[in-house]
């Protein structure tokens, strides 16, 4: 995959980008916050939509703040074809809320999809990676570096799985052993079925349900008959019970009339004696009002010439109190606010006063200090002088020591040359001795074995004479062989103690160089801590003159303070007696407003009093003009009792509720019956369809069974099947994994080896479980965790780099299409030699083929190995970002 262009509009800082990449290491540089991460967080988003969201952020996050509407595009060219993505989304600035709208996908210009769920879908299939897999192999973002390494081992399994593609074997076993539990329970549930089944089928058989039903039919006929007959008598007794019924309800009603009416009559009794005591209530309020009216004017006579006020015109009098009181108000406000601006300067003062003197204090403290860090700095300047005069001195005594050993400091430079050198003519010479000694005494046996024989004189075995045989002759030769042997290893002896001599020398001057070489980095580390010191005084120097000037301004602002001080109170002075003149006037005032709204109040229950008089009169009018009307509906009501109380006495009500019993106590006998009948015949009734079902389920139960049987063969079958299916995913994923775990361990050495060649690590190990070690020169193993934040930060993407490099390989070797890698500020972490190794590391990961790689930094060295740089600025004002191509 090659991406080759990006189109932005409100996203994040971005209002409008159009921008183009090239081939090759394209860095993104500016100042933390212009934008930088943002462009890669684009890219992101564009090719997987709302998934590249983590669960603490939303869609509105990613929108520019205050648009309604964003998008994204990204061109880029995946296997020969041209693919273009597009993500659109609408915001809701007010709410807060907003949606992925659109999402399309095209290649070489026609679309294939049109709908965020399946372009989704496509861009997964497209790029053999989901959004998870992106994150943990091609885009390497800000402060996830170490995830695969930080990770738990379970979950490192699963991100490395996923990413090599073994996650979907895993996940196809997984069902296939689903299914074969599944399938396992299905069989064991089929085979219950067929047991409980039979037992049901025999059990029903063996009830005979078909004569049962017979017998029960013949039985429902009879009593169908018996209750059409009593239903017959039934009606007849409640067509008799119903004629009552309304006669004596005709009785009961011109009863109920004649009792209402009484009640009327007497309602209306109640409601002229009623009227009659209201009538004498309201008679006595006007007389209590009257004297109330009487009372409130004299009393408003007694404050109108207190306070010298006119009643006449009561509104217009508080008014203008009212306005005084405001103005006076007013007037006690605003003194109180300056007063209370002045006091408040004042505290200000005084807090400046006590905070110059905690400077002052602190100043005094700080001169101290600086003065006693002064005098011991040059203690320690004096100290490292004398370190040094003593190290020469010990240096030029060590150099003295190697004139006796005839070397010099030159020679000393080539001195393990020597010592190997040395050494291994001292192994050759040993090696030759062990030799020479060896021939020797093989010689001195054979010449003893030859002795012994001759002193014999006879061959032991063929009993010849040996005088003047080959033996003596050979015994001769090796003994003069013995006397050259000899003489050899006299010569040898004296070569291995020129040797030892010459060993020892050179070991002593091995010791000699390494004093010399101890003096010199002390002498070194002695002048560096010289000069750190020195610059270290000047700076206490500058520091103590900084506070002298410091004193003197302080000194300054507090006789400024002071003077400030000294106006403040004589203006609160004079503020407080105008203060207490005011509040005076404004009491006087108040209380001639409360007499004046006195006088108001008063005048105001007069009026009322005088209208709850003329309305009670009206009343009692009223009452006396009801009482007529009352008198004449009760002569009304007596002659409608008198009509009523005739016809109540044309019933003879006794002999009718007789009657309406007998007849009543018959119907409920015969309904009984009924009920009774019915229940018997419904109880038949249900037997027989309990029947008639069991019947049904017998013939039921015999399919289901035949149904079942079939079934358990079935899934005997597709059992086996799914065995099988789940082995054979078993076998498969564990070999590609064993196979992918050789080849990540291959990459991983290459790419750990090319990058620190000059470091204490050795090699690292992945084991069947993406476990990984690192190991040092001296074979001491290292959890990655152990490294230090660079060499940690280093190692991880080292990882990273070996896992894309294998992915990038594909299936059976096919070039797989991965997108570029992408790393978001990688160098946070690094010093700047673990920087350098980066780069090294970028340009490895060029060289093997990845022909784009995207990074987002401003580190200088990035920077300048880049072969195209983009500078992102921020505009201050408008909060917008913009690309400038350098």
């Amino acid at each position: 995959m090659r991406i080759k262009r990006l189109q932005i509009e409100n996203i994040r800082s971005y209002k409008q980008l159009d921008i183009s990449f090239q081939d090759g290491v394209t860095v993104v540089s500016g100042v933390n916050g212009s934008g930088k991460s943002s462009l890669l967080e684009a890219c992101f988003t564009c090719l997987f939509g709302s998934k590249t969201l983590d669960k603490d952020f939303v869609i509105s996050d990613i929108i520019r703040k205050g648009a309604t509407k964003a998008s994204i595009m990204l061109d880029f060219e995946q296997n020969g074809h041209d693919y273009s993505v597009e993500q659109f989304f609408r915001n809701d600035p007010e709410k807060g809320r907003a949606s992925n709208t659109g999402a399309i996908l095209r290649r070489d210009s026609e679309i294939l999809f049109d709908q965020p769920t399946r372009t989704y879908d496509a861009i997964r299939s497209l790029l053999n990676m989901d959004e998870e897999a992106y994150r943990n192999c091609v885009y390497i973002r800000q402060g996830e570096i170490d995830v695969l390494i930080n990770s738990k081992p379970k979950d490192r399994q699963k991100m490395i799985d996923d990413l090599l593609q073994l996650g979907k074997l895993e996940e196809y076993r997984e069902r296939a052993s689903s299914a074969r539990i599944g399938v396992g329970r299905h069989q064991k549930d089929t085979e219950r079925r067929i047991k409980e089944v039979d037992a049901a089928a025999r059990h029903i058989e063996d009830s005979k349900p078909v004569e049962k039903l017979a017998e029960l039919r013949t039985r429902s006929g009879n009593l169908e008959r018996e209750i059409s007959s009593l239903n017959d008598k039934k009606d007849r007794a409640l067509s008799l019970k119903d004629e009552t019924s309304k006669k004596i309800a005709e009785f009961r009603e011109l009863a109920d009339k004649k009792v209402s009416v009484q009640s009327q009559i007497k309602e209306l009794d109640e409601k002229k004696n009623r009227a009659y005591v209201q009538i004498g209530s309201m008679e006595k309020s006007i007389a209590s009002s009257r004297v109330g009216q009487e009372e409130l004017r004299k009393r408003i006579r007694e404050v109108c010439s207190e306070f010298n006020l006119d009643d006449s015109d009561i509104e217009r009098t508080i008014s203008g109190i009212d306005t005084s009181e405001r103005s006076l108000r007013d007037r006690i406000s605003n003194i109180s606010k300056n007063k209370a601006v002045l006091e408040k300067e004042q505290t200000t003062f005084a807090d400046s006063l006590a905070e110059n003197q905690k400077h002052v204090h602190e100043l005094e403290k700080s001169v101290s200090q600086s003065k006693e860090k002064l005098t011991g700095i040059q203690s320690d300047i004096e100290a490292s002088r004398t370190k040094i005069a003593q190290l020469e001195e010990k240096k030029v005594s060590v150099i003295s020591n190697l004139e006796p050993l005839g070397l010099t400091l030159e020679k000393l430079e080539n001195i393990e040359e020597i010592f190997d050198l040395v050494t291994d003519q001292q192994k050759s010479l040993h090696g030759k001795e062990k030799e020479l000694s060896a021939k020797f005494t093989e010689i001195q046996e054979r010449i003893k074995k030859s002795a012994q024989l001759l002193s014999e004189g006879k061959c032991p075995t063929c009993m010849q004479d040996l005088k003047g045989s080959c033996i003596e002759e050979a015994t001769a030769s090796d003994s003069q062989k013995a006397k050259e042997l000899q003489a050899e290893l006299a010569v040898l002896k004296k070569k291995q103690e020129a040797l030892d001599s010459k060993l020892g020398r050179v070991r002593e001057a091995r010791v000699h160089r390494n004093e010399i070489e101890v003096t010199v980095r002390e002498v070194k580390s002695s002048e560096e801590n010289i000069r750190s010191l020195e610059k270290l005084a000047l700076e206490y120097q500058s520091l103590l003159l900084d506070h002298d000037k410091k004193k003197e301004e302080l000194s300054s602002r507090r006789s400024l303070i002071e003077e400030s001080v000294r106006g403040l109170q004589d203006k609160l002075r004079l503020l407080k007696q105008e203060l207490e003149v005011a509040e005076k006037e404004h009491s006087a005032c108040l209380k001639l407003l409360e007499a004046a709204r006195k006088v108001r109040t008063d005048l105001v229950e007069a009026d009322r009093m005088k209208t709850d008089i003329a309305q009670m009169e009206a009343k009692i009018t009223n009452f006396r003009e009801v009482i007529v009307i009352f008198d004449g509906q009760v002569a009304e009501k007596n002659e409608s009792l008198r009509e009523i109380s005739g016809k109540v006495g044309g019933f003879d009500i006794s002999r009718l509720e007789s009657l309406f019993r007998d007849y009543d106590e018959a119907f409920g006998v015969i309904k009984s019956e009924i009920v009774r009948l019915q229940a018997e015949r419904e109880e038949i009734t249900k037997q027989a369809g309990m029947l008639e079902s069991e019947l049904k389920r017998f013939e039921s139960l015999r399919l289901v069974l035949d149904q079942l049987n079939n079934k358990v063969d079935y899934l005997n079958a597709i059992y086996a099947d799914a065995q099988e299916l789940e082995a054979m995913y078993m076998r498969i994923r564990s070999q590609l994994r064993s196979n992918n775990i050789g080849a990540l361990d291959t990459f991983i050495n290459e790419i750990f080896t090319f990058m620190y060649t000059n470091n204490a690590y050795s090699h690292v190990r992945l084991d069947a479980d993406y476990n990984l070690t690192v190991f040092e020169k001296d074979g001491t193993s290292l959890e990655p965790r152990l490294l230090s934040g660079g060499e940690r930060a280093l190692f991880n993407l080292v990882l990273r780099c070996a896992i894309y490099r294998l992915l990038s390989l594909g299936v059976a070797g096919k070039q797989a299409g991965l997108p570029p890698l992408i790393m978001d500020e990688p160098t946070v972490f690094l010093d700047k030699g673990h920087v350098n190794q980066l780069i090294k590391l970028i340009d490895m990961m060029r060289d093997i083929g990845v022909g784009q790689i995207l990074v987002v930094s401003h580190d200088e060295s990035l920077i300048d190995s880049a072969d195209h740089v983009f500078a992102v600025e921020k505009d201050p004002v408008t909060n917008s970002s913009a690309i400038i191509a350098k």
